[in-house]
């Protein structure tokens, strides 16, 4: 009868060695390099900090090819890129999504160094939760960390389920000190975004705003010309006390407002201007990838 840990330990080893074939290292001047994960045979995701302000990129490819890759598009406030290879990778396979992950699973992650070839760790998904904003605005489907040694290159590469299906893409740059995972589901509608629009838009308004106890609501700071909010007649001095039906009170109920699907429609506010209440109508408006403000 085999030993359980060499059947454990196999297992494994195949498991790397068929994923490390979806991953490359991604040259950023400014950073040294970074990981990233082939969706297909020309398009590449990574994290963003590597390519900003960057145009044409040297990636190594699982062949040992060294390949060059453009910017496609990027979302910072979720630490996202898409690169695009000059030339297809025809030897790319496809990892398949990851359903839901449990608290305490066993999960591999696998990164590229120029240097040293495919990097594989095997960590614990220590903390798992619903919805999490990043600190930079962006929204994830779920917090998911991962208690994974932090060593140069292993952000963008893959956090991987036991069976082989993709958890997410790994950064070390949404959370302090820890290893984060941007889950498949926001890796795919990234991609999906991008191929259909060239950017990942968010929604704006077009007002500066700061929280105020009495009325509980959100005060106007500002606002600017031919924004959504200049349109909508919103003036300094207004309280936004409810958007959409739901109460203001904080940064956050006012960014679940912006997120992409809210783009172009007609959403109500509630205001309190000179002491009474009134209701206006306000466009979702789009700001550029990147911009995340209200």
């Amino acid at each position: 009868m085999q030993n359980p840990l060499i059947e454990l330990s196999q297992a494994l080893a195949e498991t790397v060695g068929a994923a490390a074939q979806s991953v490359v290292a991604v040259s950023a001047r400014k950073n040294g390099y970074q990981s990233g994960i082939l969706v297909d045979s020309t398009r590449i995701l990574t994290v963003d900090p590597g390519v900003e302000q960057e145009e044409d990129f040297q990636v190594l490819l699982p062949s040992g090819e060294v390949a060059v890759a453009s910017l496609l598009g990027r979302d910072p406030s979720g630490d996202l890129a898409l690169l695009q290879l000059q030339k297809p990778f025809i030897d790319a396979p496809v990892l398949p999504l990851a359903g839901s992950a449990t608290l305490g699973e066993l999960i591999i992650g696998i990164s590229r160094s120029p240097e040293t070839g495919p990097n594989a760790s095997l960590a614990m998904l220590s903390s798992l939760s619903g919805t999490w904003r990043t600190w930079k605005g962006g929204k994830l489907d779920h917090f998911i960390k991962l208690d994974l040694p932090i060593y140069p290159g292993i952000s963008g590469g893959l956090a991987l389920r036991a069976d082989g299906s993709l958890l997410g893409m790994i950064s070390t740059g949404l959370a302090r000190g820890t290893s984060v995972v941007i889950p498949s589901s926001n890796l795919h509608l990234f991609v999906e975004t991008i191929a259909a629009h060239g950017e990942l838009g968010r929604g704006y308004l077009g007002v500066g705003l700061q929280p105020v106890p009495q009325p509980a609501g959100m005060i106007v700071l500002n606002v600017e010309p031919d924004s959504p909010s200049a349109l909508a007649q919103l003036m300094v001095g207004d309280v936004i006390l409810a958007i959409g039906g739901q109460r203001a009170i904080d940064f956050g109920c006012i960014q679940e407002f912006l997120e992409p699907p809210h783009i172009g429609q007609q959403i109500s506010i509630l205001i309190s201007r000179a002491g009474h209440e009134m209701e206006l109508q306000i466009e979702i408006g789009r700001r550029p990838s990147g911009r995340v403000a209200a």
